[in-house]
């Protein structure tokens, strides 16, 4: 009497398919965020920039490659439109945004939201959002010969 090995054949693959299918893991890649905001709706803008951000340097000004290095600086964006602007845990900036659109300097003539606020002393600062690149927020100043500022998340 002979025994067929057919059911074997067709059971013990569905099996092993079934087992492997069940242990597989998902594999998202940690792809870095770069997204242009300077052109972006204000609602995007503020949600993209919230949250706490160290800047690490400047580069350009009235020497485009001339770049300055920062030390224990972070900017603060909060979820109520406020600035918390800290130099080695001191504050010097902790006020409102005034976001006003207008035709942003190098943003390749489009309009743009500045982001318009003083500090404790009443100087004033205006930035435009350029965007995050790689994972690293670039504000720069709003004026010709622009500094672009760089900053990382921090926690």
């Amino acid at each position: 009497m002979k025994k067929s090995l057919y059911p074997s054949f067709v059971i013990a693959p569905i099996l092993i398919l079934f087992f492997f299918a069940q242990c597989k893991k998902e594999y998202t890649p940690s792809v870095p965020l770069t997204i242009t905001l300077y052109n972006k709706p204000l609602s995007t803008i503020q949600s993209y920039i919230k949250g706490l951000w160290k800047l690490h340097y400047g580069k350009g000004g009235i020497a485009a490659n001339n770049i300055q290095y920062y030390d224990s600086v972070f900017f603060k964006f909060t979820n109520d439109n406020k600035i918390i602007l800290s130099y080695k845990n001191t504050i010097g900036v902790d006020t409102t945004i005034k976001w006003v659109k207008d035709l942003g300097t190098y943003t390749h003539g489009d309009s743009t939201f500045t982001m318009n606020f003083y500090d404790k002393l009443g100087y004033p600062s205006n930035y435009i959002v350029d965007g995050i690149f790689n994972d690293t927020l670039v504000l720069h100043d709003y004026g010709s010969d622009a500094v672009f500022y760089h900053f990382t998340k921090s926690n």
